[in-house]
């Protein structure tokens, strides 16, 4: 599969008073686009190199994985999902203006990807957006012209890493001028443009800034209550630990310990507080993606959010957050490794897949590993797979697979598609949390889901 070529966007610096309109973005990589995206506005392709998006880096601590195959649903026929006080609310982040709009009526929810910190070591409190001025005013309207109930909640997006950090936009190091500022320039993007509210979505921070992070959402969920905007916050996911002994993580700069209820004791997770963003924002949405990211060491090859693992999301979170705040947000997106080679590992769509295979393929659903392994002629020599066996005994995944060969390497494509999607739909139906949101819409998702969404919708009215 080729690369697709990155049209990057020029920085809009939004403080000023006039913006050039943007060209639109193409690249529908998961994970990496998004940091070519915001590295792109800020003009700093040397970042490429060295930062890392979204949870990429999340860690598997505990690397015995706990899967099993989530709850089986009708695929012909959409279930009634319902939250804690009705349907599910469907949300989505997107890049992609002209999907967004085309699937407007069947959302909720929608989180233009568009703006990011300027800056890289150092914050100046102003923001960086991929729209110009006249499309955020245009695109607005048409988003509202097509569903009149639609909730325009863009997102700011900074992954922390040695290129780019979040230090002043915070209040770090004093500097609550800079931090009010920033929340200044929010809050008059919001109203400028009649967006329904803001999505925060700072990732990767260490844990000496949980403490500051906080303060400035209290800060900033005043401001936007007062004008009734709402809040949204997106977040690491979180898995209970097995001991009901809880430990205290200790880090400096912070006046308390942090409690060690969960297992993923890294830098992200341990600054996402559930139960203080469950008082203070309005939704919480969980980035449950990444249980087997983009590398061939430990966990390797895998689905990247199977329905268990949600389940023990869900079991954490639901002890912190009110559930009609919580959204869990699944990916679209999978990832295609080497088995014999060390080939690059890269992204992939259901309509990558059907690419791949030249618009027929058969696909393995649900997929059993370890069966494949002990039947697949010559599974023995996937080195890169069968060395992480004993994750997948006993657990077969409701994610798709597509085993192929490319280049003398044999290969496998986990992916999402319309059926994997209903399985976890109804497994969060059970969960009664508030709503689901995507990671992401794009051209390339299997249209079904769209349909299964449109179906739903139809049922509901």
């Amino acid at each position: 599969m080729k690369k697709k070529q990155v049209q990057k966007p020029e920085a809009e610096p939004v403080a000023e008073a006039e913006q050039s309109e943007v060209p639109e973005s193409t690249e529908n990589n998961p994970l990496a686009r998004k940091k070519k995206l915001f590295l792109g506005l800020s003009g700093l392709a040397v970042a490429l190199l060295i930062g890392v998006p979204l949870a990429l880096r999340q860690a598997h601590s505990n690397p015995q994985v706990h899967i099993e195959k989530a709850p089986g649903v009708d695929a012909k026929k959409p279930a009634e999902d319902t939250g804690p006080t009705g349907p599910l609310k469907a949300s989505s982040w997107s890049f992609d203006y002209n999907v967004m709009l085309q699937y407007a009526h069947l959302y909720d929810q929608l989180h233009p990807f568009i703006y990011s910190l300027k800056g890289r070591h150092n914050n100046n409190g102003e923001l960086v957006s991929s729209w110009g001025h006249t499309q955020k005013l245009e695109r607005v309207a048409a988003l509202r012209a097509k569903n009149p109930n639609l909730k325009i909640i863009p997102t700011i997006f900074r992954w922390e890493n040695p290129g780019e950090k979040i230090n002043e936009a915070i209040g770090l190091g004093g500097r609550t001028d800079i931090r009010d500022k920033h929340i200044g320039i929010i809050v008059k993007e919001v109203e400028t443009y009649g967006y329904d509210g803001i999505d925060i979505d700072y990732e990767g921070m260490s844990c000496s800034k949980k403490e500051k992070f906080e303060e400035f959402i209290v800060k900033l969920s005043g401001e936007l209550k007062a004008r009734g905007k709402l809040l949204s916050v997106a977040v690491h996911p979180k898995t209970p630990i097995d001991s009901e002994t809880v430990k205290k993580k200790k880090c400096g700069g912070l006046k308390q310990a942090i409690d060690l209820d969960f297992r993923e004791n890294w830098r992200g997770p341990l600054t996402h507080d559930y139960t203080f963003l469950g008082k203070h924002a309005d939704m919480v949405k969980i980035m449950a993606y990444e249980l087997h990211p983009r590398k061939y060491r430990n966990p390797g090859p895998g689905p990247q959010a199977p329905g268990a693992w949600l389940e023990e999301i869900i079991e954490y979170a639901g002890d912190k957050i009110p559930r009609e705040k919580l959204y869990m947000a699944i990916p679209t997106y999978g990832y295609d490794w080497g088995l014999n080679c060390k080939a690059p590992v890269k992204a992939v769509y259901y309509n990558d897949v059907v690419r791949i295979k030249g618009g027929v393929h058969k696909r393995v659903q649900p997929t059993d590993i370890g069966k494949i392994l002990d039947t697949e002629k010559g599974a023995k020599s996937w080195r890169n797979l069968t060395k992480f066996r004993e994750i997948h005994e006993d657990k077969i995944y409701e994610d798709p697979t597509l085993w192929y060969k490319s280049g003398g390497c044999q290969r496998v494509a986990f992916y999402m598609d319309k059926v994997a999607f209903s399985e976890k739909m109804a497994l969060l139906q059970k969960s009664r949390i508030a709503g689901f949101s995507f990671w992401q819409l794009t051209k390339d998702n299997d249209p079904e889901i769209q349909d299964y969404l449109s179906g739903l919708r139809g049922a509901l009215k």
